[in-house]
């Protein structure tokens, strides 16, 4: 290493060169010998000035932030702004309240986003933009309290001079603004479409795929955002390239499958028997599906898949085979004269329908014979017996009947199609069971016919008229039962042939009725009619419950009013009833069922039925005396 040297003279006129790091010890050994006062006195004027103005300086300033720490105590330094917004000298609380004050203001301007001559302004609301005061505050307040003293001097001279600015920072609810941009996009973009191909008998074509633009969502969000929170309140988007996921090449495998699949007839074989498929009833199973990763960058990455629709396959192939398989019945209940019995399950015989799709791709795809094998295999029913048997069906919770004019052909029409369809339903354990939800719409295709109905008030033929029968019939099995009712809704009028105050109104898509299965086994609604009465019972295992009822007397009586018509048609003084009149009425039934001789729940059916109008024909017509005749002489 080389040592750098002075020249240096002697008492004499020699000369010789001492090495400078061996001066500066020998400098600062005399320093410190001497003391700071010493070695200041040493120095020559100007140098000795400088360092001790230098020091006044480091001294002022450190004086200078002493004060300043003290006087900020527990407060934001002054100077310190938030977006433009002056904090100093305020405790965080103080700070927060402006900021959310000061900032208001801007947030509440829309952003003008455009995307070519389209345009949206954007509220803060839109998107769920927010500002966090809190925050905002605290970083404000931790200006001028770093961990190193250079640092803190740096940033409190600096707020001093208002150079100290915390940058506004917006936040937003994600799922708003991917929906505002979804909008935005859907309005200016194209979408992409996948390369496709399409079967048409066993014509096969490959669709291209097309290309799509829209917007960069990600970019635009971070600019709107950054937008919110700056006076430039004008986003221009641009819209950028979009590649279909599925390409030509991606959707080539599959081309090259559905061509092959309809190149020719199919062969079905069971045994001895042999049934042909055309080539072009194959074209109709064909359906297509992507296969692989969309999140890929690489839209190779994603492909068409060329497979067998099963529902296709199953409405050709199981009519086809029909003869050589056998539909499975569930299990039955058959009950009479209070007693229920099962009737057992039989098993069906039907094509493995995932074997089926394995060889039918062989077939259709291999290089050999184009026949396919069919495998029969055992098929269960939904209800087996052992299944029918666990439901715990054992006895009968409850009956009732209802009697009606025979007369009336359409009315009993419509009662025997509703029991039919009543007849049979199961509910499971917790389940309510819903009048409208079991029976459905009552429509002309399901058999019903027009018979009168109350509505609103009126006797009026209606569709599936004399359901309210049904429903009353099975109002009274639910009530006797004991089972929980949650909903029943009377008639608007009092119908005398009912039982009092426990009739049932039912329409759809208005009133309906419902009850809960609250046993720990099935409950099974069974029905049976005559011409003139039909009885809906319930089964199940035994509730123990017992249910005693009160009815009370009508009250709250309303006369019906009478309008009277003039008939000239009628002799004068004639009165005929067209439509006879119904007082309003109310009548409370309770009913309180009981279980080992514990209340199990106590229900009050309240029934208010309006007064319905008579309408009354006067006769007006006078007729002329009649005069006794004479016969001349």
């Amino acid at each position: 290493m080389t040592e750098t040297t002075e020249t240096t003279e002697s008492d004499g006129d020699q000369q010789f060169e001492r090495p400078v790091a061996s001066r500066t010890r020998r400098h600062a050994h005399h320093v410190a010998k001497r003391g700071i006062a010493g070695w200041l006195s040493s120095l020559p004027p100007a140098a000795r000035w400088s360092i001790i103005a230098g020091f006044a300086v480091v001294v002022l300033v450190l004086v200078a932030v002493g004060i300043d720490v003290g006087f900020s105590a527990g407060r934001v330094h002054p100077g310190v702004r938030v977006a433009g917004v002056a904090v100093g000298g305020m405790t965080q609380g103080e700070a927060i309240s402006t900021i959310n004050t000061g900032i208001r203001p801007l947030l509440e301007r829309p952003v003008k986003v455009t995307v070519g001559a389209d345009s949206w302004d954007l509220t803060a609301d839109q998107i769920g933009a927010s500002v966090d005061a809190t925050a905002l505050a605290a970083a404000a307040y931790k200006v001028g309290r770093g961990s190193g003293f250079a640092d803190v001097v740096v940033a409190r001279v600096a707020a001093w001079f208002g150079r100290e600015s915390i940058a506004l920072a917006v936040a937003a609810d994600e799922a708003l603004v991917s929906s505002t941009l979804g909008e935005i996009d859907t309005a200016v973009g194209i979408p992409p479409v996948d390369a496709s191909v399409e079967v048409s008998g066993t014509d096969v074509r490959l669709i291209p795929a097309t290309e799509g633009s829209g917007i960069d969502r990600s970019a635009a969000r971070a600019r709107v955002l950054t937008a919110f929170a700056s006076e430039a309140r004008v986003v221009e988007l641009t819209l950028v390239p979009r590649t279909a996921a599925i390409t030509e090449t991606g959707a080539q495998s599959a081309y090259d499958m559905a061509v092959k699949m309809v190149s020719g007839p199919l062969t079905l074989a069971y045994d001895t028997k042999k049934w042909e498929v055309p080539a072009t009833t194959v074209g109709g199973w064909l359906a297509f599906r992507s296969v692989g990763s969309t999140a890929s960058a690489e839209a190779s990455s994603v492909a068409l898949e060329c497979y067998l629709d099963s529902t296709e396959v199953s409405a050709t192939v199981v009519p086809m085979v029909k003869e050589v398989g056998k539909v499975a019945k569930d299990a039955t209940f058959k009950v009479s004269s209070g007693k229920v019995t099962i009737v057992p399950a039989v098993d069906g015989l039907g094509v493995d329908a995932e074997d089926l799709a394995a060889r039918l791709i062989q077939a259709l795809t291999g290089d050999g014979e184009r026949t396919a094998e069919l495998v029969m295999q055992r098929v269960e029913p939904a209800i087996t017996t052992e299944k029918a048997k666990a439901m715990g069906i054992t006895a009968r919770l409850a009956t009732y009947t209802t009697t009606y004019s025979s007369g009336n052909k359409p009315r009993v029409n419509n009662i025997h199609t509703l029991a039919d369809a009543l007849d049979g339903t199961l509910i499971a354990p917790g389940e309510v069971f819903s009048f409208n939800g079991t029976i459905g719409q009552r429509t002309a295709e399901k058999g019903y016919q027009e018979a009168n109905a109350i509505v609103n008030g009126k006797l009026v033929p209606e569709l599936g008229g004399g359901i309210c029968q049904m429903a009353t019939t099975a109002f009274n099995a639910m009530f006797f039962s004991g089972l929980p009712v949650v909903e029943r809704r009377n008639h608007s009028l009092y119908i005398s042939h009912y039982p009092k105050g426990r009739d049932a109104a039912v329409s759809w898509g208005g009133p309906d009725l419902k009850f809960r299965n609250d046993t720990n086994n099935y409950v099974l609604v069974a029905t049976a009619y005559t011409n003139s009465s039909v009885t809906v019972s319930l089964y199940g295992t035994p509730t123990g419950y017992k249910v005693e009822y009160t009815t009370g007397p009508f009250t709250n009586t309303v006369a019906y009013p009478v309008r009277e018509i003039k008939d000239a048609t009628l002799p004068k003084g004639t009165k005929v009833i067209d439509e006879k009149g119904a007082s309003g009425r109310t009548v409370v039934v309770t009913r309180v069922v009981t279980k080992d001789g514990a209340v199990v729940r106590k229900d009050t059916f309240k029934s208010v039925y309006k007064a319905s109008e008579e309408v009354v024909r006067i006769g007006t017509k006078v007729t002329a005396p009649s005069t006794p005749s004479t016969t001349a002489p």
